[in-house]
């Protein structure tokens, strides 16, 4: 196995990103993901929808997309397919600028070439940078792990089930198979 070529986040801000492809940068090193397909569109469209609806009528907060990266530490950018910050921290931040810390709620939709072991890291990454909340989908499932830490998901949802996050989304729910339309 060959030496990593390490980064820091100033170097990966100067990248430019080629059409079929975006960063993240993981403790210096660069991850390149391929740009996701229509139904990880479809999904993160349908949970945006819904968690914006509900913010809307609920000003509890902000909604972002992938589009914003969180730096979750001094070598590590992370761009959730879906997230949420509570309305006191959505106020601090510099609305020009990439978002320090990881979101309060963290949404990943898995892409068939993510391996579980990428995911379990990105997952461990936002807990340590502060997040309370990580919800990792599933489209081939059709299920959603809820993570309230780091070491495990606290549970399973299936197509029937309802997911929430009432410490931070007080009065939302949502019907895990509005998601896969």
């Amino acid at each position: 196995m060959g030496a990593k070529t390490l980064m820091s986040v100033e170097e990966f801000d100067r990248l430019a990103e080629p059409d079929e492809l975006s960063y993240e940068l993981d403790e210096g090193e660069l991850v390149v993901m391929t740009k996701p397909r229509p139904l990880h569109n479809r999904i993160v469209i349908s949970l945006t929808f819904e968690l914006q609806a509900f913010v809307k009528s609920n000003p509890v907060g902000e909604v972002f997309n992938s589009d914003n990266f969180y730096v979750l530490s001094p070598n590590t950018k992370r761009a959730p397919d879906v997230s949420f910050l509570r309305a006191e921290r959505a106020k601090q931040i510099d609305p020009n600028a990439d978002i320090p810390g990881a979101p309060d709620l963290a949404v990943e939709v898995l892409l068939p070439n993510d391996t579980v072991s990428a995911m379990r890291r990105k997952i461990r990454q936002y807990f340590a940078a502060g997040a309370q909340i990580v919800w990792v989908v599933y489209p081939e499932t059709r299920e959603v792990e809820v993570w309230r830490e780091p070491a495990r998901a606290q549970i399973i949802l299936q197509e029937t089930d309802l997911l929430d996050a009432p410490e931070l989304l007080p009065g939302f729910s949502l019907r895990i198979g509005t998601l896969f339309g």
